[in-house]
């Protein structure tokens, strides 16, 4: 499974603008996250339609977020992608699979995507940035990598 690129771009350049805490252009912002600007500004609009980042003109301008950080939940920037939480169609729609009627494993799937919902739900952008800030040093993360 796979999560789009501009959805985890978009992700981390709300978290780069609450770890800074203040108006960052696109240029700065490109730097601090090494990617393109240009992608950025693709980014932008979307996030401010969706009221999480607010946009300044002129010389000085550039985003910030439109609230605190610990009044956006992950699951308020995903949806600003139009995304949501299904991992499969056939959790949003059963008409789109022929054997969602009589799929078993189609209950597996609808409890992971609730999970998955009900874990970005309860997540704030502050939450995170504090639980990056709890983790011991890059490489050292704990993590397991998991091969299907």
């Amino acid at each position: 499974m796979k999560i789009p690129t501009m959805l985890r771009y978009g992700v981390r350049m709300v978290v780069t603008l609450a770890q800074k805490g203040e108006v960052m252009n696109t240029a700065r912002l490109a730097r601090e996250m090494g990617v393109s600007p240009l992608y950025l500004r693709q980014l932008a609009p979307v996030l401010e339609r969706a009221g999480i980042i607010q946009g300044f003109r002129g010389i000085k301008g550039g985003y910030r977020l439109k609230t605190l950080p610990e009044e956006i939940t992950l699951a308020q920037i995903i949806q600003a992608f139009d995304e949501d939480f299904s991992l499969l169609d056939c959790i949003k729609s059963s008409n789109s699979c022929d054997r969602s009627r009589d799929c078993t494993t189609r209950y597996l799937w609808k409890d992971l995507s609730d999970v998955l919902k009900r874990t970005l739900q309860g997540m704030t952008l502050k939450e995170l940035i504090q639980r990056k800030k709890q983790q011991p040093a890059a490489g050292a993360m704990g993590w397991t990598e998991y091969t299907i």
